[in-house]
């Protein structure tokens, strides 16, 4: 009588319907930045929330932003840019958390001088009385960050800035000698510098703390979808705070350590970043490649409100944008 008991409780419990899980979509790019979600997907923190998590590589942030505006996407990990803005504003998808972010003494966006240029005795921004500064594009990171810097020193005058379209294309440049100077991300910075086609100036966490991208959550995900969409930010900022755990630690040098934690969560990121790569140099390039990020991933308002009012100056960006309708905070 109790095996046939057990028998029937058993039955009854594999015949039950699996609790389903809540569909989301997330638009990104393969990139060591978006650590935190591939850290929380691959530990299992959505599925812990009742999320399934559906995530899609694009090749650019500019793709993603556009799946964001066009309501293709639920969630998006992207840089902020002036397209960026502009669509969150005009769209209605707004920044939720954080993503990768310059902090002084971490490595992140770099500045470089050619080798020609540096064989010329330039070390400096300052120093570049006339020649050619190239960065990205009109509006990128890359073009607030250089203009930070060019504030930060009042003896900066007389370059010229160019745009070259992408940063492969600005490194080319450099590479090429028709560029001096140019503000690169980490991979094409660390790339001219391993071969000796440039040297590093600085960092650009010199001149400020920059909000490098942002988590971004459509309209549909803000309006009907709360519930979920607080369900998926418990499991992105634990997902954030493994991130800063493995790897933004530092010894008394100030230099980032590399140790079985970090090591494990390289192995993870590798395996997003680069699928087709062998697995030993994969880990060893994500692991390299990791910006500093907050633990909570909080957003950086401050400076959100500092590149708002830059684009406004610009003349890139109309004036009644306001940076805290780009923002939903209104999450625990």
């Amino acid at each position: 009588m109790l095996l046939r008991l057990i028998a029937v409780i058993l039955f009854l419990f594999n015949a039950a319907p699996a609790v389903s899980q809540e569909r989301v979509a997330i638009a990104l790019t393969r990139t060591a930045s978006n650590g935190a979600m591939f850290l929380a997907a691959a530990r299992g923190y959505f599925k812990a929330e009742g999320i399934e998590p559906d995530m899609t590589a694009f090749a650019t942030d500019a793709e993603v932003v556009k799946a964001m505006a066009a309501g293709a996407t639920d969630v998006g990990l992207a840089s902020w840019s002036i397209e960026s803005v502009k669509l969150a504003a005009e769209t209605g998808f707004k920044a939720v958390a954080a993503q990768a972010h310059e902090k002084e003494g971490y490595e992140g966006n770099e500045m470089v001088v050619s080798a020609a240029a540096y064989d010329r005795g330039v070390r400096r921004l300052d120093q570049l009385l006339s020649g050619v500064v190239v960065v990205d594009a009109v509006g990128s990171t890359l073009h607030y960050q250089l203009d930070l810097a060019r504030k930060a020193d009042a003896k900066v005058v007389g370059f010229t800035l160019r745009f070259a379209g992408s940063a492969k294309a600005a490194a080319a440049a450099i590479s090429e000698g028709r560029a001096d100077i140019a503000v690169l991300p980490m991979i094409e910075a660390r790339d001219l510098l391993a071969t000796n086609r440039a040297k590093l100036i600085t960092w650009n966490s010199q001149f400020a703390d920059t909000e490098l991208g942002a988590l971004f959550a459509s309209p549909a995900m803000l309006k009907s979808r709360r519930a979920v969409t607080e369900k998926f930010l418990r499991a992105y900022r634990r997902g954030a705070a493994d991130y800063a755990a493995a790897f933004l630690r530092r010894d008394r040098y100030s230099k980032r350590i590399s140790n079985a934690a970090s090591q494990e969560a390289a192995k993870i990121l590798a395996y997003y970043v680069y699928p087709r790569s062998r697995r030993e140099e994969a880990q060893a390039n994500a692991e390299g490649e990791v910006h500093y990020m907050n633990a909570q991933a909080r957003l950086d308002t401050a400076d959100l409100q500092r590149r708002v009012a830059w684009y406004q100056a610009q003349g890139l960006l109309d004036k009644s944008v306001s940076a805290a309708n780009l923002v939903d905070l209104n999450f625990k």
